[in-house]
C-alpha cells in the first residue's frame, strides 16, 4: 500500500488511482437512499385523505411534490453513475502495487455533492413553483379579497411579510405585484359592464 508523503494534505495515491468500484458503490448507496426517501416520504394516511377529498391541498404540499420529483432524478443519476463507475472499475483494475483502501475521502466528496444538489433542488423547486403559480394567476386572476386564507398562503409562498400598518387592501395590492405581476385584471363581463356604466354617465 502506498503511504502519503509527509506534508501532503491528501493521499495522492487515492486521487491518482481511485477505486472506481468502491466509488460506484458509494454513489449507488446514496442514489438508493435518495430514491427511497422521495418515494416513501408521503405517509399512507395522507394518500387516503387526498383520495377521498376530505382536505384541501396546500401549496406547501405541491411544492414538496415538485422537490421530490427532482430528488427522484438526482437519485437515479447517482444510481446510474454508480453502476457506470463499477462497470468501469471492473475493466480498469488498479495498477500493480496499489492496494484498495476504504474510500473515506470519496465518501465525503459524494456526500457533499449530494447535499449541494439537494439544496439546489430545493431552491429550484421553489422558483419553479412560484413561476407555475404566476402563470396560472395570469390566466385565472384570483379573488384574494374573498379568500383571505388563500391570500395568506400565497403570501407565505412568495415570502411576503405583513406590515404593522397593513390593511387587507394594501396587503392584497402588494401580493398581486409579486404573485400576479400587476394589478388584478377584471373579468371580461365586468369590463363590459364598467364600459357601459361609463358610457351611460357620459351620455347623462
Amino acid at each position: 500500500m502506498l503511504l502519503p508523503r509527509q506534508g501532503t494534505p491528501l493521499d495522492e495515491s487515492v486521487l491518482a488511482h481511485p477505486d472506481w468500484m468502491g466509488i460506484g458503490l458509494v454513489l449507488a448507496i446514496v442514489g438508493s437512499f435518495l430514491l427511497a426517501n422521495s418515494i416513501l416520504f408521503r405517509h399512507p394516511r395522507q394518500l387516503v385523505v387526498e383520495r377521498f377529498g376530505k382536505e384541501v391541498q396546500q401549496l406547501r404540499n405541491i411544492r414538496e411534490y415538485i422537490f421530490h420529483r427532482v430528488q427522484v432524478n438526482v437519485g437515479f443519476g447517482f444510481l446510474l453513475g454508480g453502476f457506470g463507475m463499477q462497470l468501469y472499475g471492473h475493466y480498469s483494475p488498479l495498477p500493480a502495487g496499489v492496494e484498495k483502501d476504504f474510500p473515506a475521502l470519496w465518501i465525503g466528496i459524494v456526500v457533499v455533492l449530494a447535499v449541494l444538489l439537494l439544496l439546489g433542488s430545493w431552491w429550484w423547486s421553489l422558483r419553479a413553483f412560484r413561476g407555475y403559480v404566476r402563470e396560472y394567476f395570469r390566466s385565472h386572476p384570483p379573488d384574494f379579497e374573498a379568500d383571505l386564507a388563500l391570500a395568506r398562503e400565497v403570501g407565505d409562498l412568495f415570502g411576503l411579510t405583513s406590515h404593522a400598518d397593513d390593511t387587507v387592501e394594501s396587503y392584497v395590492a402588494r401580493l398581486r405585484l409579486v404573485a400576479c405581476n400587476g394589478p388584478r385584471v377584471p373579468e371580461p363581463s365586468a369590463r363590459v359592464e364598467a364600459d357601459e356604466a361609463e358610457l351611460e354617465e357620459g351620455l347623462a
